[in-house]
C-alpha cells in the first residue's frame, strides 16, 4: 500500500541535512563532482576517437582513390558538397577533406605509439601539431600525451615546453 510508507515533513529533511557536518557534505560534494567530470572526459575521449577514426578512413578512401589535388579538385569539391548536405553539422569542407588525406598520410606509417596518441586527440590539435612540427614524431608524441594527461592546449603545452627548455 503506497499510503503506508511515511511521509516526511521539510522540516525533517532540514534536520538531516544539518546533521551531516560540512566537512562530510563537501566530501560527498567532491567526489560526486569527480565522477561526473571523469564521465565527461571519458565521453570526451570518446566521442574525439571515434570521430579520429572517421577522419583516418575518409583519408584513407581519399589516398587509396589516388585522389592528388591537381585533378581531384571537382571530386573533393562534390564530396564535400553531397556531405555537408547529409552531415550539415560536421565539418566536411573540401579543406577539411584534404586534411584528413594529410592526417592519414602523415601518420599511416608511424609507430603505433604515436598514431594511438593522435587519435584521441580533437581534430584541431591534430591539425595544429601537424602544421607546427611536421615530420617529427617525437615532437607531436610529446605534445600529444601532454595534451591527453593534463588536458593541456596546444598554447599551453607550448608554454610549458618552452619553459622547461629555458631552465634546461
Amino acid at each position: 500500500d503506497l499510503h503506508s510508507f511515511p511521509t516526511r515533513r521539510s522540516s525533517d529533511l532540514a534536520i538531516d541535512i544539518i546533521q551531516i557536518q560540512e566537512s562530510e557534505y563537501d566530501a560527498i560534494l567532491r567526489q560526486a563532482v569527480a565522477v561526473i567530470d571523469r564521465t565527461r572526459a571519458m565521453v570526451a575521449t570518446t566521442v574525439c576517437s571515434a570521430i579520429g577514426t572517421a577522419h583516418w578512413e575518409i583519408g584513407k578512401l581519399l589516398h587509396d582513390t589516388k585522389i592528388e589535388s591537381k585533378h581531384g579538385s571537382g571530386v573533393v569539391n562534390r564530396l564535400s558538397f553531397d556531405l555537408k548536405h547529409r552531415y550539415p553539422q560536421m565539418g566536411v569542407s573540401p579543406r577539411n577533406l584534404w586534411d584528413m588525406k594529410k592526417f592519414y598520410e602523415r601518420f599511416c606509417e608511424s609507430e603505433p605509439k604515436l598514431r594511438q596518441a593522435v587519435a584521441v586527440l580533437p581534430w584541431g590539435h591534430t591539425l595544429t601539431l601537424m602544421r607546427k612540427f611536421g615530420e617529427d614524431d617525437n615532437t607531436i608524441l610529446y605534445y600529444a600525451q601532454e595534451i591527453t594527461s593534463k588536458g593541456w592546449n596546444i598554447a599551453r603545452s607550448e608554454e610549458r615546453r618552452v619553459g622547461k627548455e629555458c631552465r634546461s
